[in-house]
């Protein structure tokens, strides 16, 4: 069956007729409808991979008003001459145009092609005899065109699908080497979906509901890629609607901003690319009307609860255990304690019998109203507020919500999100089961949406190689089941083998950084590789700020962009280019050619119950690299996972 882009969910008696026939090309066909309206368009294109393509256009005029042999001039006869020779025009030279004459009878269709004279390209073919000859005729008029034909007839026809980012992701995302970069019929299908999900007037006025869609992708597949095309689509094809993007954390922002502004210089004035937080703040604002403080001093909660829990001394929980249950609490929107009781806490990594849930829901209450009397709370309690608030009619409202990293997004988020889309608004989400959700075992189900028949799955990774994905995956299977519901395995069909992942050891977190910037130094210098190139990702147990000062010494303090210190923009301005640095709890959605760990022993280390999140955030960093991955470890690590590994000199 061919794959429609974008998909044909209504269609009119004709165009059922055609689909009837087009459906029966094979999979691997794909049947691409130009989104411009433009008179110089054919309706349709048809491609095939081996066989090539073909453009398709119906007219529906009868023969009489088409005869050339009349004997008077037929003004619809010289348009309909005049409209032939503006297609051929357009397309490619050798690109073959298939003419349906819909009103016309296989004979008349004869007569008219004599009468234009022989063009090879040109095959008129009248309603009739396209039913009869079906999928197999059509196949058979497909023509191979040059790949510089090729890319001059996607970037005239379908220019929504070029890669909207200069991006690190690998050459199969590339048509026969050309100069642009295309996303794949899978990944154009995906950012294409429901274009034409529109209702009549009455049935809009009338609705409240809004529409979801789901794609589940492995990592590097091309979600954020996805996520983007789509939202500069709709932007463009929508210009008095508003579109917001939202991303899981600040860095990854940054580092899109810059890259669009090298790509693609401004955005559409109704596209805007934000973190969650920082939009979620400025809702809170907007609905209350007051300054919005957390505290400054990430050793405020903490001293707190110390003060408050010796009237629960039963209560055995550590400090960081409770600040996560009652983030847990806020993400979760339980509103009482009875409602907490009946609350599942699957994947929490502790159980809690009731006795200590009813303790924790006190001591819950008891700080938030302590932080309710110094003016603040805490920043799970954001989006809590915003959803609980008793009118959200100041709220922003948009057309078209995109949600990039999904899986980072807790249910309270999902749902100040619901409350900003406008009546019958679309929210599309891009997530990678294999990171986790919320750290918790959640469904989507869980989290207030159905996806239920609204999800696509991509296995096919395009940024990383089959050896580096094979290793992070063999790694997070360690602790994580096969449950499709948190598991994508990844199809290798096509991918390239790629070198192992690379272990070095060291004998200090010390010793790792200085490792880490002359291994960075040498390959740069070697291989004349842009600083862009490379991302540096470390964990706790590295000391970043030695990190970041040797780096600088070594390539310039103005061409290193550590994202969570120059949070909102590089250093020197977009433009330069820079290495950038990141810490692992910030560093989804990046990727880099080459891709350095530090301090990640810990997360190596298998178990039970609670290494789970671990294991993913591994995972994550790993697939952040597209040709070479480089791990530096300063202690030893187990045999089964240092096996994977290609030991470094």
């Amino acid at each position: 069956m061919a794959l429609f882009i974008p998909e044909w969910t209504r269609a009119s008696g004709r165009q059922l007729q055609l689909k009837r026939v087009l459906n029966a090309l094979d999979e691997l066909s794909v049947v691409r409808k130009p989104l411009r309206e433009e008179a110089a368009a054919p309706e349709l294109f048809i491609e095939h991979p081996e066989r090539g393509w073909l453009a398709l256009a119906v007219v529906d005029t009868p023969f009489d008003a088409l005869d050339g042999a009349q004997l008077f001039a037929n003004d619809t006869r010289a348009d309909f001459e005049e409209q032939l020779a503006a297609w051929r025009a357009q397309l490619p030279p050798g690109l073959p145009l298939l003419i349906l004459l819909w009103a016309c009878s296989e004979a008349e269709a004869q007569t008219l092609a004599r009468q234009l004279g022989e063009q090879p390209v040109l095959h008129l073919l009248s309603r009739e005899r396209f039913m009869e000859h079906g999928a197999g005729g059509l196949a058979a008029l497909l023509q191979p065109i040059s790949p510089e034909e090729d890319e001059a007839l996607r970037t005239r026809f379908f220019p929504e699908s070029a890669i909207p980012l200069a991006s690190v992701a690998r050459r199969r995302f590339l048509r026969n080497n050309q100069a642009h970069l295309f996303l794949d019929a899978q990944q154009e299908w995906a950012s294409k979906l429901d274009l034409d999900l529109v209702l009549p007037d009455e049935q809009a006025a009338a609705a409240t509901d809004f529409a979801v869609r789901l794609v589940n992708g492995v990592a590097g597949s091309g979600k954020t890629l996805i996520a983007l095309s789509r939202a500069l689509l709709l932007a463009r094809l929508h210009p008095r609607e508003r579109v917001l993007i939202l991303i899981h954390n600040t860095p990854i922002v940054a580092d899109i901003r810059e890259r669009l502004h090298r790509a693609n210089g401004s955005l559409p004035r109704n596209l805007e690319i934000t973190t969650y937080s920082a939009w979620a703040h400025r809702q809170w604002r907007r609905l209350y009307r007051a300054p919005l403080a957390m505290p400054s001093d990430p050793a405020h909660l903490p001293q707190l609860l110390r003060r408050l829990r010796p009237s629960w001394p039963e209560l055995k929980l550590n400090e960081a255990q409770l600040i996560e249950e009652f983030d847990f609490l806020n993400e979760m929107l339980v509103a009482s304690e009875a409602e907490y009781m009946d609350t599942s806490r699957a994947g929490r990594g502790f159980a809690l019998r009731a006795k200590e849930r009813s303790e924790v829901w006190q001591l819950f209450a008891a700080t938030t109203a302590a932080l309710e009397e110094q003016g603040l709370r805490m920043w799970s309690a954001v989006a809590t507020d915003v959803c609980r608030a008793t009118d959200h009619a100041a709220l922003e409202r948009y057309e078209h919500i995109l949600v990039d990293e999904a899986q980072f997004f807790a249910p309270s988020w999902f749902h100040t999100v619901k409350l900003a889309l406008r009546p019958q608004g679309r929210l599309f989400l891009c997530a990678d089961p294999n990171q986790g959700f919320m750290k918790s075992r959640l469904s989507w189900r869980n989290a207030g949406l159905d996806v239920a028949g609204r999800t696509k799955k991509l296995l096919r990774s395009y940024r990383t190689t089959q050896a580096i994905l094979h290793t992070a995956g063999t790694l997070l299977n360690r602790t994580v089941q096969d449950d499709p519901e948190h598991y994508l395995a990844p199809d290798y069909a096509g991918m390239e083998q790629g070198a192992p992942p690379i272990l070095l050891r060291v004998a200090s977190p010390q010793d790792a950084v200085d490792r880490a910037v002359n291994e960075i130094v040498a390959l740069a210098d070697a291989h004349k590789l842009p600083l862009s190139s490379f991302l540096v990702i470390y964990g706790a147990g590295t000391p970043k700020k030695l990190l970041y000062e040797r780096l600088c010494r070594a390539l310039g303090s103005q061409q290193i962009w550590w994202l969570n210190k120059d949070k909102k923009q590089p250093p020197a301005g977009y433009g330069p280019d820079y290495l950038r640095l990141a810490n692992l709890e910030t560093a989804t959605g990046l990727e880099g050619a080459v891709v350095f760990l530090l301090g990640m022993e810990d997360l190596l280390f298998d178990g039970a119950a609670g290494r789970e999140a671990d294991a993913r955030k591994l995972y994550m960093a790993m697939t952040r690299a597209s040709h070479r991955l480089v791990m530096l470890s300063s202690g030893a690590l187990p045999q089964d996972a240092e096996a994977l590994f290609r030991l470094g000199e």
